[in-house]
């Protein structure tokens, strides 16, 4: 008989996976316990959730659901890191803090109903932000118009120069 904490932990399991935009699994092994504290909160304040895990009863709960291919990567010690803001946010936050302490390592990661590698996390986390991405679009855009715009400017501004010199002259 499945004991009611256990029940509750799978389901936890699941219900991550299935209403996250997406999730890293990494391994934290060698971040002691002020390391470990110190990247939850870095993680809340970015709108991230890092979650410890035991394996069996991640297994369990990744039956059924599309990540269930994930299953392979619960070994050793695991923990989650999810948002269900945005895709990029688990892997660039655990990317920057690993950066400084070199702990955790990515294992996989689950991102909009598809199992990532390894390679794919750190090309996540690699990536610029939503906003980042339609500024750099917007500057894309309004560069011709902001050009022609110069260009246009450039004789009246030299003409009201060269009759400003005029004017002084004249006053001189």
């Amino acid at each position: 008989m499945a004991r009611p904490e256990k029940v509750a932990q799978v389901e936890a399991v699941r219900a991550i996976f299935t209403t996250a935009r997406s999730v890293v699994l990494n391994d934290f092994t060698g971040l002691d316990v002020e390391r470990i504290s110190e990247l939850r909160h870095i993680c809340r304040e970015n709108g991230v959730e890092f979650r410890v895990v035991k394996n069996t009863l991640a297994r369990r709960g990744v039956q059924g659901t599309p990540a269930e291919e994930l299953a392979k990567f619960f070994e050793g010690p695991t923990a989650l890191a999810y948002s269900t803001e945005a895709e990029h946010l688990p892997a660039k936050v655990l990317a920057k803090f690993a950066e400084e302490h070199e702990k955790p390592q990515f294992k996989a990661g689950f991102v909009e109903g598809k199992i990532i590698d390894l390679e794919q996390v750190i090309a996540l986390s690699k990536l610029p932000s939503r906003d980042e991405l339609l500024a750099q679009l917007l500057g894309g855009i309004q560069a011709p118009a902001r050009g022609l715009v110069a260009c246009l400017q450039g004789p009246l501004r030299n003409l009201i120069s060269v009759l400003n010199q005029i004017k002084d002259q004249k006053a001189s």
